[in-house]
């Protein structure tokens, strides 16, 4: 599935949140006169914590594409060090410091969201 398809499937799904992290650039990146900040975003089902969608700020297709790749279909709740590490040793980036940073923000709101039971239909709630 892709582009508007996929979007529009994450949309019908009420379960789904979306949240966001963001981490202050390195200076030698080239985006970083642009932006100054690298911006993570992912698309969570509540009911299981599954990353369904991500995405970043990275400026290359292929760095969007790699990032997607390491994370979509894992869980926020299960594989949080797992996830982490993944992206850490598997993406050497000079902005790669600034990813896992803004990845740890994501998943930092998306606990303090389920610790304040703000998540719609999570695993616990009715149908």
């Amino acid at each position: 599935m892709h582009g508007d398809d996929r979007i529009q499937q994450v949309l019908r799904n009420p379960r789904v949140v979306l949240i966001s992290g963001y981490a202050r650039l390195p200076d030698s990146v080239a985006s970083h006169s642009q932006y100054q900040r690298l911006g993570v975003v992912l698309a969570v089902d509540t009911a299981d914590g599954r990353i369904v969608a991500a995405d970043t700020t990275l400026l290359t297709d292929l760095g969007k594409d790699f990032f997607r790749a390491l994370v979509e279909g894992a869980s926020v709740t299960e594989d949080i060090a797992e996830l982490v590490g993944r992206v850490q040793t598997r993406y050497a980036g000079q902005s790669g410091a600034a990813l896992t940073t803004a990845l740890r923000r994501c998943l930092e709101s998306y606990h303090q969201l389920r610790e304040g039971d703000q998540l719609p239909g999570g695993a616990d709630a009715e149908e």
